[in-house]
């Protein structure tokens, strides 16, 4: 969507309703494994590993839950629409089977025994663990933005002692991070882009990010421990090295790659686990 900082609005009834915590809204909140995120166009989104499940909007004078067809045990409404919204009162008694699916169905196909390989951690898995696993830093995810021609979307933003900081996860076999003849990869232009979109619109981040921690604090939502006070214009990139054999290549790819961004700037952390 366009840079927008305009349209969440604190006052805007769906808050007002959520505040009344109807019980499926409380179900949502009180699960450890799934996590909330309140958006620009005043909706707000229910995530597990990663991924959008539930879809919650004020319309008709009521609060709607919008699901795939899949969680709710049901048929698709069409082919070209795989989405059913229910009401908030008829969303109670189907809640917990919903839940239950979410977890069976959307969960990585190839967990074992409840464990995922390493090597097979998707990003929107990393993400979402690491979002769940951050609640005392965690302020959003997903933030979205049409930069001229290019859409972009950052993934996890942190709010460490008021310092709002934008960061961009990515695993170290990404295709995107290097190529064997890359010197320039893509991941150096996104960052670039990511570090001129926060400077240019710094002061609006800034508003936007502390109504967005009032909001959801007002919500019962996790929040960090101090409100926003300032952005870093510095976006981080978080490396996620999932490599568990051990091989010349990949002890290669590594060295490049650190000597890339070291040169370029770019601050990053890489992580070999949660």
């Amino acid at each position: 969507m366009p840079v927008t900082f305009d349209t969440l609005n604190a006052d805007a009834a769906i808050f007002s309703e959520l505040k009344k915590n109807p019980l499926w809204w409380k179900r949502f909140k009180d699960d450890r494994s799934l996590y909330i995120e309140v958006r620009k166009d005043n909706q707000v989104n229910v995530y597990f590993e990663g991924g959008s499940i539930a879809c919650i909007r004020y319309r008709g004078k009521k609060l709607k839950i919008t699901t795939h067809h899949k969680y709710l045990g049901l048929l698709a409404p069409s082919k070209n629409n795989l989405y059913i919204k229910k009401s908030g009162d008829s969303f109670n008694s189907c809640l917990e089977d919903v839940i239950a699916r979410v977890k069976s169905v959307y969960s990585q196909k190839k967990n074992k025994n409840g464990v995922v390989a390493k090597e097979d951690w998707g990003e929107k898995y990393i993400q979402g663990t690491i979002i769940t696993n951050s609640r005392h830093c965690h302020l959003d995810s997903e933030f979205a933005y049409i930069d001229g021609k290019t859409n972009s979307r950052i993934d996890f933003i942190k709010c460490i002692d008021g310092i709002v900081t934008f960061v961009e996860i990515k695993r170290m076999n990404d295709g995107r991070m290097l190529h064997e003849t890359d010197t320039t990869p893509e991941v150096v232009f996104q960052m670039r882009r990511y570090k001129e979109f926060v400077e240019k619109f710094s002061s609006h981040l800034l508003s936007y990010y502390q109504k967005l921690y009032d909001i959801k604090k007002s919500l019962g939502l996790p929040v960090p421990e101090l409100r926003p006070v300032r952005i870093n214009e510095d976006p981080e990139l978080l490396i996620f090295d999932t490599w568990e054999k051990k091989t010349d290549d990949r002890d290669k790819h590594r060295v490049r790659l650190k000597e890339i961004l070291d040169k370029e700037g770019i601050v990053y952390q890489v992580k070999t686990d949660f």
